[in-house]
């Protein structure tokens, strides 16, 4: 019986194994980084679709979960798996944006698959996280102008405690996110610190302090809209697992923000 081995590292397939392997690991890469920085299912899906077939694997198939990405090239024989630890997700449009704008410059050509791969590796160094000072700053300018709209009160007590209130909170939630990663207990607490505020304030001040008002502005830049907002279209694509996810996810977050504003609530 004559015995036929294949020898992977012969020196006529090796470019052509590189090659596919290297598309393989851009297109994991690529929809790891639009996962892990909130992107959906269905972008994740279409931006992984259109690197493969602009580098000419037409039957490429994805499937991508909140957690893992499998990616198959069925005609090369290739299949991989890369998983997406949930403690790395997070919420950055601006990593989204270059990932697609690189995919847009490969599909028409004007980069190769090594250029490509390149960029993608340097996005988290390239595109670095906001100061905390900054963010915190964002989350203020936000707490209080909602207060106004949704309560249509802007008295100035209420205005200075719910800048004051958010502050103090958000920057709480990034320090312990940053230190424990833990999304959800950095929640609570922040909520906790709020409800805290409002206690002491309920026993030195009096009307037009209101701690109900204070607290609606508060813990606006805690409302997971933005989740929430993914895990329906999730849904309505047809998504249905990836979109159950992400309600609990956001559903989590609301009951944690609320146990820890319900905890102290009583006493004032």
């Amino acid at each position: 019986m004559e015995i036929v081995t294949t020898k992977l590292n012969d020196e006529g397939l090796a470019p052509h194994i590189s090659e596919a392997h290297l598309l393989m690991d851009a297109c994991l890469l690529a929809g790891e980084i639009l996962m892990a920085n909130g992107s959906e299912i269905t972008r994740v899906e279409d931006v992984i679709l259109r690197i493969g077939r602009a580098a000419g694997i037409e039957k490429i198939q994805v499937y991508a979960l909140l957690n893992a990405i499998t990616v198959s090239f069925p005609t090369q024989g290739l299949t991989q798996m890369r998983a997406i630890p949930p403690r790395i997700q997070t919420m950055d449009m601006e990593k989204i944006v270059a990932v697609n704008d690189l995919t847009r410059k490969f599909t028409a050509h004007k980069i190769v698959l090594t250029d490509l791969y390149d960029c993608l590796e340097k996005i988290d160094v390239t595109i670095p996280t906001f100061p905390v000072w900054l963010q915190v700053l964002a989350a203020t300018s936000v707490s209080v102008p909602l207060m106004v709209m949704l309560t249509r009160t802007a008295a100035p007590i209420n205005l200075g405690l719910t800048t004051v209130s958010s502050c103090l909170a958000y920057t709480i939630y990034l320090a312990i996110r940053s230190r424990f990663n833990m999304r959800y207990f950095a929640l609570f607490v922040a909520s906790l610190m709020i409800s805290l505020i409002m206690l002491v304030s309920s026993h030195l001040l009096k009307s037009p302090f209101d701690p109900d008002i204070v607290i609606v502005g508060a813990i606006m830049p805690f409302v997971p809209g933005v989740a929430l907002t993914n895990a329906v279209r999730e849904i309505m694509a047809g998504n249905f697992i990836s979109g159950q996810g992400r309600i609990i996810e956001a559903l989590l977050s609301a009951a944690s923000v609320g146990l820890g504003i319900a905890l102290l609530s009583f006493f004032y």
